[in-house]
């Protein structure tokens, strides 16, 4: 459906036009403008949009649309060794939990797979075509909210914005920092309708990645190695969660590629389930710390 959606390259307060083809270089501050070029309908310059380039990283899935691209060069690396106030103390990546929680431990970390040419998994996953930007009505307290879960918000991370990569969910919400050109992490929760493949909260966290390796996240992925994959609990509910190594040869990229973790919350609804997707660069011990907090930080709403 064309129109004027929240741009995709995460300004606040901006929007984009969808024209069903391609998004415009121009912005509006009010989605009820006119489309870009109508009579009288002044032209905002393109170096007002100076952190936009056509490969927006994570384009809307727009009614039925789904548009995924690869990731736009926003900003430099910080240079901050320690942005989020998580010291490495020394410490190496690590998949297991260290925050004194009753989370299972990590399982262990299995072989190095190599991926299909077109990036998929082994499995046959049909992702349904969600409505990331149909957020449900939920309480103005500053915090993230998707589903019925509430993620506190990031330091150093953008404001809270739909999440387009989750693509097959609808009321997302996210945070994400670009941590060197072309690359990004991304906190975000959103909600997961129910079906043959999201049956249960393990189909779901699976399923999910199927649909994160299918739809143009990693455009240069070489292959993933399990970390995690087992049951939990997310503030006392029933919840599974699974980690991947995810590997990518990206020409120019300072990390082999990404920990990518999806979390599926059983919320006691029985259409849809709560999920939580962490994605942080591999070898990056204060953002894989970030993870572990963020995640350990997580609570489930009415």
């Amino acid at each position: 459906m064309t129109g004027w959606y929240p741009d995709p390259g995460g300004r606040p307060d901006r929007y984009r036009y969808w024209d069903g083809r391609s998004w415009s270089e121009e912005t509006s501050t009010d989605p009820a403008d006119p489309p870009p070029g109508s009579p009288g309908r002044p032209r905002t310059p393109p170096a007002d949009d100076r952190h936009y380039n056509g490969a927006a990283f994570g384009i809307a899935a727009l009614a039925l649309v789904v548009v995924v691209v690869s990731a736009v060069v926003i900003i430099r690396r910080t240079a901050d060794t320690d942005p989020f106030g998580v010291a490495a103390s020394g410490a190496t990546p690590s998949a297991s939990w260290n925050d004194g929680t009753s989370v299972p431990h990590a399982v262990s970390p299995g072989a190095v797979r190599s991926m299909p040419n077109d990036g998929s998994t082994d499995g046959q996953v049909t992702c349904p075509v969600g409505e990331p930007a149909k957020l449900a009505p939920h309480p103005l307290d500053g915090r993230v909210h998707g589903g019925r879960l509430i993620m506190a918000r990031v330091d150093g991370y953008s404001a809270p914005a739909p999440e387009y990569m989750l693509s097959w969910m609808s009321d997302t919400e996210g945070v994400s920092q670009t941590t060197e050109p072309g690359w990004q992490s991304i906190f975000a929760v959103g909600e997961l309708q129910r079906s043959t493949d999201f049956a249960t909260v393990e189909a779901a966290a699976h399923s999910s990645m199927d649909c994160a390796m299918r739809t143009d996240w990693y455009l240069h992925l070489t292959g993933h190695k399990a970390v995690r994959d087992e049951p939990t609990t997310v503030a006392g509910h029933p919840a599974w969660i699974l980690t991947w190594d995810v590997y990518d040869d990206t020409p120019g990229l300072s990390v082999p590629g990404d920990e990518l973790t999806f979390v599926a919350v059983n919320d006691g609804r029985t259409d849809a389930y709560s999920m939580w997707c962490g994605m942080v660069p591999l070898e990056d011990v204060n953002r894989l710390a970030l993870d572990q907090k963020v995640l350990a930080g997580l609570q489930v709403g009415g």
